[in-house]
């Protein structure tokens, strides 16, 4: 029983919002993104485009996240997924790739207000077409909670 009531506990969030939608940038790109809150866990879309001189690089991810109060309105989460892009540059013109995602990251949502701030890291591999380990990008988010 006390066993039971531990991984209750755990399971508990500061998440007070059903939908959440805003922004996200990186070190190597910016986006948008839509999360839905599921009572300690969430379901998160990004869509993200980099447009750097040499190369153009659109990307969509979405991972399954674990969300765990750390205290007040501050959580932090971890979870799985997996992203589909395409990118070009001035020799190509365009390719496609496929991989898995992992990330870990903070979030904090104001009690009083509807926006909730958050940074994360993001690391990933390449699957298709071939197998690449990313670096990973870390992120800023701004979201709009409802």
């Amino acid at each position: 029983m006390i066993a039971v009531l531990m991984v209750s506990a755990l399971a508990v969030n500061a998440q007070d919002y059903n939908w959440a939608v805003g922004v996200r940038g990186g070190w190597e790109n910016a986006g948008i993104t839509l999360k839905k809150g599921m009572g300690g866990t969430a379901l998160d879309f990004t869509g993200s485009w980099d447009f750097r001189s040499e190369y153009t690089r659109l990307r969509v991810q979405g991972l399954y996240e674990w969300q765990q109060n750390l205290s007040g309105g501050l959580d932090w989460y971890y979870g799985i997924g997996a992203h589909l892009g395409l990118w070009g540059d001035e020799h190509n013109n365009g390719s496609f790739w496929a991989g898995v995602d992992a990330v870990l990251g903070l979030e904090f949502k104001f009690p009083e207000l509807p926006i909730a701030l958050s940074l994360d890291y993001r690391p990933g591999v390449n699957v298709l077409p071939n197998v690449g380990v990313g670096y990973g990008d870390v992120g800023f988010g701004l979201k709009f909670c409802f």
